[in-house]
């Protein structure tokens, strides 16, 4: 937290110095930039540039930064970012972030007013800064800051109240009439690339291994975390191990010390086989910080940098929680590409002991030779008690919130998403079905909930995925957009969302739509 107080504070220092001077300087010095969401099919997978694709975001060269002859305002609001200094040694980027929506919902939110009441508006308030830059092609960096308020659509509403963090951002405070969220979060990241061979990557931000849309093994799915991870190339081999530090249970009151945390070894070794072919061996491993007397409870084999080798309990005696997977890609054109993981939690002898994952899926750019049109189709499982643990401090999550997929456990689940780019037009349309088993009652665990005690499992045979009380849901998000910066994302964007959740018990619907001027490229899509 130290690290990320005096980055903001030396980058915000930075941007005020140029803001003021608002100047821009003739390219020279390579631009590095992270893929995103929004374009890392057509820089990964659209060609053949990269060996390595797995650990996700990429670092990459941008050579679309090229200055334009017209005005000044012109180039600010449609071309570049605020502030953009491209010297024959480093550049350095910076924006004014504003992304402000409004939209209207089938379902009503209650208030926390004396007299109850029901909202159907929801809306976003942000405001914030990116700054970012590169000095050569050896150092990368970029900072951030958002400060937010904002109401949510039904469901939404209810994971947050649930859960305590609004799912890709951070915790909350009530405001005014109680229907809304105030937060705010910052991130922050360095990276350093001395030689071919040498990645180093110290931030607070989040991480995602695969090549798909989701990942039964790490994804960013989550609020952001500290972390350091080292990267060794060498030949088609790239071996990544990372340290980080994850919040066990978002009750600050039950520590005055500030919120319990517990540390995470990620270790993937990719191995580029083929021209076409990559396999990917992954190990993780969630290791408490402290005693529940608050004592420290970190053993030595916190600091191995080797793939396995890690002790199987912490210096009390807590069980570590070890998940170990494999992920594949097979590229069969530049353009088209299939893919796959495999999850192991535990292969022990009971059948609820048999808890693992997998994923299959395909995806595909310039779609039916269409420039700009891209597609992907993946189906996702997990069995059931799969990442949960005794102890919130082993528990394969960050901040109440699972670092895999969204839907947790117990769960089978097909997405298809399709976007579409013609000059400064968007459109993005996905669909997604699922279902699950959840619990009847507080009182049961049928291992849909990762975060209740596997000990407390309410069945040890005949364990079938989706087992409990089962549960449909369908979704489906259309947006579109146009573009008026590609540097910055600011856009104005439409967009709509079904959502349908039923059981035998109850059901819950959600229809809502909104318009708003929206920018960066920040993954904000609630698909859960």
């Amino acid at each position: 937290m130290h690290f990320v107080k005096t980055s903001i504070k030396l980058w915000t220092t930075n941007f005020l110095f140029f803001i003021f001077y608002s100047f821009t300087l003739n390219a020279q010095s390579p631009v590095l930039r992270l893929t995103n969401n929004f374009n890392q099919q057509n820089i990964l997978y659209n060609t053949d540039t990269f060996a390595h694709t797995t650990w996700k975001p990429v670092l990459y060269t941008d050579s679309t930064y090229i200055k334009s002859n017209r005005s000044w305002l012109y180039r600010k609001f449609f071309e570049e970012h605020l502030l953009q200094v491209q010297h024959q040694s480093f550049n350095i980027f910076a924006d004014i972030i504003v992304d402000e929506y409004i939209g209207a919902g089938k379902r009503g939110i209650p208030t926390n007013r004396q007299t109850p009441g029901h909202s159907k508006l929801h809306l976003m308030n942000t405001r914030g800064y990116e700054a970012g830059g590169n000095i050569s092609n050896k150092f990368y960096f970029e900072t951030a800051i958002y400060e937010n308020q904002g109401r949510f659509p039904g469901y939404i509403d209810s994971s947050i109240r649930t859960t305590g963090v609004v799912p890709y951002q951070n915790r909350y405070k009530n405001i005014g009439d109680g229907k809304g969220f105030d937060f705010s979060y910052s991130s922050a990241r360095l990276m350093y690339i001395p030689n071919k061979h040498f990645l180093f990557d110290l931030g607070f931000n989040n991480n995602f291994i695969g090549d798909g849309y989701r990942s039964l093994l790490l994804s960013d799915y989550n609020t952001v975390y500290p972390y350091f991870r080292t990267a060794f190339t060498a030949g088609n081999f790239q071996y990544s191990v990372m340290w980080s530090q994850y919040v066990s249970t978002p009750e600050r009151t039950i520590y005055a010390l500030g919120y319990p945390r517990k540390w995470g070894q990620t270790y993937l070794l990719d191995w580029h086989a083929t021209k076409h072919l990559n396999i990917s061996v992954f190990n993780a491993v969630i290791s408490p910080n402290e005693t529940p007397d608050h004592k420290k409870d970190v053993g030595i084999s916190l600091a191995s940098p080797i793939m396995f080798v890690h002790a199987a309990k912490s210096p009390s005696g807590v069980q570590l929680n070890n998940i170990s997977g494999l992920n594949l890609k097979y590229t069969i054109i530049p353009s088209v590409t299939v893919y796959g993981q495999l999850m192991v939690d535990e292969l022990g002898s009971a059948d609820w002991q048999k808890r693992y994952g997998w994923q299959a899926g395909v995806r595909i750019g310039n779609l039916l030779k269409v420039q700009g049109w891209n597609a992907l189709a993946e189906f996702n499982t997990v069995r059931p008690y799969s990442y949960a643990s005794d102890n919130d401090a082993t528990i394969y999550s960050h901040n109440n919130e699972t670092l895999a997929d969204p839907l947790g456990a117990n769960f089978k689940e097909a997405i298809g998403v399709t976007d579409y780019t013609y000059k400064n037009w968007w459109f993005r349309l996905e669909v997604m079905a699922a279902h699950y088993g959840i619990d009847s009652s507080f009182n049961v665990d049928y291992g849909h909930n990762i975060f209740k005690p596997i000990s407390l499992h309410s069945k040890e045979d005949n364990i079938t995925t989706d087992q409990g009380l089962r549960t449909k849901l369908y979704y489906g998000d259309f947006r579109v957009a146009y573009i008026l910066n590609k540097k910055t994302n600011l856009r104005i964007e439409a967009g709509a969302v079904y959502r349908n959740e039923k059981n035998n018990q109850a059901a819950y619907k959600d229809m809502y739509g909104y318009i708003g001027v929206r920018m960066s490229f920040r993954k904000l899509i609630y698909d859960f």
